[in-house]
């Protein structure tokens, strides 16, 4: 049974300074391209922090230099793989607001999202969203919760992570996706269409004000 002692997770906040710089030293020659481009400088810090502690962690995990490793994309989604060295791991990363996380580990495909409370209110005073995100039921149970963004915030993380593990990402609408109660224990209850993948789902704290969560899918 997969536990949490088999999945590496780290979380920080974006780097800045000379963090960012050092950070930055670990990229190579294309996210280096792909930072530059990046005309929001807190996007960008994000996004090299992010890159960076990916390549730390990967590289602890299979005992390599972060520098060396180089990283492609695969599946009719592009997920993100590890190219060189030929080494099967499996890792993922997800940001918000100043928050960065990321997931290595060998036990199987991995998704990790994360989510501020403030931007999923945001988008909840505009309207509709528990229309894109919740079935029926989990709209009822809504309700239920004096704090309306941390619910939803949770909610969305975990079905997220679910669908970053399968590599189909929001190319799935996530009311298919029923779950748990965000007070709950994490469980996906049924998946519209299809049978419910065997995996394990863990929340994450990563700060007030932010949900995450993470995701392995397992074999039966």
């Amino acid at each position: 049974m997969l536990t949490d002692t088999d999945v590496n997770v780290s979380w920080g906040v974006a780097l800045d300074g000379p963090d960012l710089y050092a950070a930055a030293q670990l990229l190579d020659d294309n996210e280096q391209r792909r930072a530059a481009a990046i005309r929001n400088d807190h996007t960008q810090r994000r996004f090299v922090s992010a890159h960076a502690m990916l390549r730390i962690l990967v590289g602890q995990q299979i005992g390599w230099d972060p520098k060396d490793l180089r990283f492609g994309n695969a599946g009719r989604y592009g997920k993100p793989e590890l190219v060189y060295p030929p080494i099967r791991v499996h890792f993922n990363i997800a940001t918000a607001g100043d928050r960065v996380v990321c997931a290595v580990t060998e036990s199987g495909a991995v998704g990790v999202d994360v989510e501020s409370h403030d931007v999923i209110e945001e988008a909840d005073a505009a309207g509709g969203l528990e229309d894109v995100l919740l079935t029926a039921a989990e709209r009822d149970v809504l309700t239920e919760f004096p704090h309306r963004a941390g619910a939803l915030a949770r909610w969305w993380v975990r079905k997220e992570a679910i669908l970053k593990a399968t590599g189909e990402g929001l190319t799935i609408d996530p009311p298919t996706l029923e779950m748990s109660a965000p007070d709950e224990t994490p469980e996906l209850l049924s998946w519209e269409g299809r049978a419910v993948p065997s995996l394990w789902i863990s929340d994450l704290d990563v700060g007030a004000a932010y949900e995450a969560a993470v995701v392995v899918l397992t074999p039966r």
